[in-house]
């Protein structure tokens, strides 16, 4: 293992599916500095890696702390259901582990589809937070998002990458680079310099680690999605014990982007930034400097 943004790297044990898994945490920063805990955007090639541009950006100004979701990254990735559950609980983990370290409140700030996880325990968690940041929020996996359907209908899918022999080759036809150019291009960056061969090779390295497929089938068939209801994470809101700040990707997919505004009406503090799903790697220099500035 190697950091991803210059820090010192740790594991966390958690529990899933009755099973006890590694997850892999980085910090950097002094201890002495308001902590941001940063959510990556749950994505086939989800890592903390997305932090690097921000992290950077940041410097010594905070204490930063990342980490790879179950199944993703260079945390343990299994053959099993990956859920919202699973996600929920290393997220629990994590705030239980900086609960026991730290006095002060903490901010929290989720990327994507990181937002309905961290708003599932705004109930239990929020009164410690000093703010929840929702960068690029979505609330469902791509393919419910553009069939419309319910994940439940994509369960095929999800079985059917669980086999050996065809999983893997089926996983492996979605993750060449073509295709790994195309989802990057029309979804996650604007900037077509962004999607250079060698950053595209990383991209695909990620996607393609060991028994990666699980949780990345999960994600893309909506098996990562908290709700069906549209309107769920505007429900959660209420809960919040903190401000919310929602940063809108202005040049994000139709459906995307209106989801972002939905949630931005609740918001006490709203900022656009032009980028797309992954404007908080892309545009990671400029989200840090409004964050601090904030």
């Amino acid at each position: 293992m190697t950091p991803a943004f210059g820090g010192t790297l740790e594991k966390l044990t958690v529990k899933l599916n009755g099973r006890r898994r590694r997850i892999t945490l980085e910090r950097r920063g002094p201890w002495t500095a308001p902590l941001w805990l940063l959510l990556p955007a749950l994505s086939t090639v989800s890592s903390r890696s997305e932090w690097q541009p921000l992290a950077e950006a940041v410097g010594d100004r905070r204490q930063l702390l990342s980490f790879d979701w179950p199944g993703f990254g260079e945390s343990d990735r299994d053959a099993i259901p990956y859920s919202a559950e699973s996600m929920g609980a290393a997220l629990r983990a994590v705030l239980e582990r900086l609960g026991r370290e730290r006095g002060q409140r903490i901010t929290v700030i989720a990327a994507g589809h990181s937002t309905p996880i961290a708003l599932g325990q705004a109930a239990a968690w929020s009164s410690h937070w000093r703010e929840f940041v929702a960068v690029a929020p979505t609330w469902r996996g791509p393919l419910p998002t553009v069939s419309g359907w319910s994940p439940q209908r994509f369960g095929w899918l999800r079985n059917l990458v669980m086999l050996p022999l065809i999983g893997p080759l089926l996983y492996r036809l979605n993750t060449t680079l073509p295709v790994l150019r195309l989802m990057l291009r029309r979804h996650v960056w604007v900037n077509s310099t962004w999607l250079a061969p060698e950053r595209l090779r990383r991209q695909q390295r990620l996607a393609r680690r060991p028994r990666a497929r699980f949780a990345s089938a999960a994600f893309v068939s909506g098996g990562l999605d908290c709700t069906t209801d549209p309107h769920w994470w505007r429900q959660q809101i209420p809960m919040l014990q903190c401000p919310l700040h929602v940063v809108v990707a202005s040049e994000a997919p139709p459906r995307s982007r209106g989801s972002m505004h939905q949630l931005a009406q609740d918001a006490d503090q709203v900022t656009f930034i032009p980028g797309r799903l992954g404007l908080h790697q892309e545009f990671g220099a400029l989200l840090a400097r409004k964050l601090l500035a904030g």
